[in-house]
C-alpha cells in the first residue's frame, strides 16, 4: 500500500512541474518584445510585408486605333429625254433601265458612298411623262438607281421645279420608301432645309451638301423658299460652319458652271475657293453637261480640297459629241486618329452610246477603257455630229483632263 501511494505522489509532484514549466512559458511569452515575436515565431509575416512594398502593376497603353477607309463614287446628269426613259419600256407598260447601269454595276456596289445627279423629277406616269425642256420620269428609274447600289441623289439642279410643286412633291414621296438612300439638295419644310445630311462611311461621318444655281426661271413658291437648295453664300457658309460641327468630311455638290464649256468659270473658281477656305474636303460639280478639269485647292489653314468642276453627262439623247463623254470619280478617305483626308483619288471616263437599231433605240453607258471604235462608228451621235470616234473621245479626256487620264486605250477593234 506504502509503495502505490508513493507511486501517486510522484506522479502528482509530475504534473504540477509540468503545469508551472508550462506557465512559466506563457508568461515569458506575454512580456517578450512585439519585434522579437515577429522575427522568430511569425517566419510568414515578413513576406506579407514583402509582397506590399513591391510597386503597382502598371496597365497596357491603349493601342493606337488602325487607320480607316471609305471610297466615294459620283457620276454626273442622268438626264432622261424620252428616248432614253423609251429605251427602257418593257411590253407590260413597265420601266426596266438595267442596260444604264450594268457596265458600272460593280464599282456602284463596292463604293461606300455612291452618288449621281438625278437631273430629272421622278413624278411617276400619274402625272404624264415628258422629256425636254420640262422632264418628268417613271419612279422605276429611282428603283433602279437603288438597285445598282447608289445611296446618295442630288435633286438640287436646274430641271427640279419642271413639274413644280408637284412633280417634286411626288419625287420626295417616292424618296420617303427608301430610307436608305440620302436624298440631298430639296426640303419638305423650313427644318428639313436646316438639317445637314450625315452618311457614315466605316464610322467616318460624312457631310454632303447640294446647291443649284437656279431653276430655269420656275419660281420657288412664296411659301416655300426653303424647297430647292439654291446657291446663295451666306446659306452655304452657315450650313457649312454647320457641318463641321457634326462630320468628319464634307462634300458640297453644286449645280453650276456654263453649258457646254471645258473649261470652269470665274464664278466656279470664286465658290470652289470660298468653300474651300470654309474647311470642305471635297467638291463635285455638275450641270455643263461635259467634262471639266479636276484641281487641288491649297487652304488657308493648310489642307488641300479636291474639286471635280464637272462630271458631265452620265447618260442622256444630246446630240453633239463632247456631250457623249462623262467620268465617274471615286475618291478615298482615310480617318487616321481624329483627322480625315484624301488618300487616293481618279476619274474614270464614260461614253454615252445610243444606236437607232430598233424603233425605240437602244441606249448604254461603257467604260471608255471597254469602248471600242467598232461601236463608235454604229453611235447614233454619228447622224447629227461628224468626226466621233474612239480616238476623239481619248484625245477628248486627254484636253480636259491632262494628267488625270490615265491613258487607258480602249478596246480597239476592226
Amino acid at each position: 500500500m506504502r509503495r502505490k501511494n508513493d507511486h501517486k505522489k510522484l506522479a502528482l509532484t509530475v504534473g504540477v512541474l509540468c503545469l508551472l514549466i508550462g506557465a512559466l512559458g506563457l508568461i515569458i511569452l506575454i512580456l517578450m518584445p512585439q519585434e522579437e515575436l515577429v522575427t522568430v515565431d511569425s517566419p510568414s509575416k515578413p513576406k506579407s510585408l514583402l509582397e506590399v512594398s513591391q510597386p503597382e502593376p502598371q496597365s497596357e497603353p491603349e493601342p493606337e486605333p488602325e487607320p480607316v477607309t471609305a471610297t466615294i463614287l459620283m457620276v454626273g446628269d442622268n438626264l432622261l429625254h424620252m428616248e432614253v426613259v423609251d429605251s427602257g419600256l418593257q411590253g407590260d407598260g413597265t420601266y426596266d433601265f438595267t442596260h444604264l447601269f450594268e457596265s458600272i454595276y460593280d464599282d456602284v456596289q463596292s463604293a461606300d458612298i455612291a452618288i449621281i445627279n438625278q437631273e430629272t423629277v421622278l413624278g411617276g406616269t400619274e402625272i404624264g411623262l415628258s422629256g425636254y425642256p420640262q422632264f418628268n420620269s417613271p419612279q422605276e428609274m429611282g428603283d433602279f438607281l437603288v438597285r445598282t447600289g447608289f445611296n446618295v441623289v442630288l435633286h438640287a439642279n436646274n430641271h427640279a421645279m419642271d413639274r413644280h410643286y408637284n412633280g417634286l412633291e411626288r419625287t420626295m414621296d417616292f424618296w420617303d420608301q427608301h430610307p436608305e438612300v440620302t436624298v440631298v439638295g430639296i426640303n419638305r419644310t423650313q427644318e428639313d432645309r436646316g438639317r445637314i445630311r450625315l452618311v457614315n462611311a466605316n464610322g467616318i461621318q460624312v457631310a454632303v451638301l447640294g446647291y443649284t444655281y437656279g431653276t430655269n426661271g420656275i419660281p420657288l413658291p412664296e411659301d416655300m423658299p426653303w424647297l430647292v437648295d439654291l446657291i446663295d453664300e451666306d446659306m452655304i457658309r452657315e450650313d457649312i460652319l454647320k457641318a463641321k460641327e457634326l462630320a468628319d468630311f464634307i462634300v458640297v455638290l453644286p449645280h453650276w458652271g456654263v453649258e457646254y464649256s471645258y473649261s470652269p468659270s470665274d464664278e466656279q473658281v470664286y465658290l470652289a475657293s470660298m468653300m474651300a477656305d470654309l474647311g470642305v474636303d471635297l467638291i463635285i460639280g455638275t450641270h455643263p453637261h461635259v467634262l471639266q478639269p479636276i484641281d487641288w485647292i491649297e487652304r488657308t489653314d493648310g489642307g488641300r480640297t479636291l474639286v471635280y468642276y464637272s462630271l458631265g453627262n452620265y447618260v442622256s439623247n444630246q446630240n453633239m459629241n463632247p456631250r457623249m463623254l462623262g467620268g465617274m470619280a471615286r475618291i478615298t478617305i482615310t480617318m487616321d486618329g481624329d483627322k480625315v483626308s484624301i488618300t487616293d483619288a481618279s476619274i474614270e471616263p464614260l461614253v454615252t452610246h445610243y444606236e437607232w437599231s430598233d424603233i425605240r433605240g437602244s441606249y448604254y453607258v461603257y467604260k471608255l477603257e471597254d469602248y471600242s471604235q467598232e461601236l463608235a462608228a454604229r453611235h447614233g451621235v454619228g447622224s447629227s455630229d461628224t468626226g466621233f470616234s474612239l480616238a476623239y473621245l481619248q484625245d477628248l479626256s486627254r484636253q480636259i483632263l491632262g494628267a488625270w487620264y490615265q491613258e487607258k486605250q480602249g478596246a480597239e477593234t476592226d
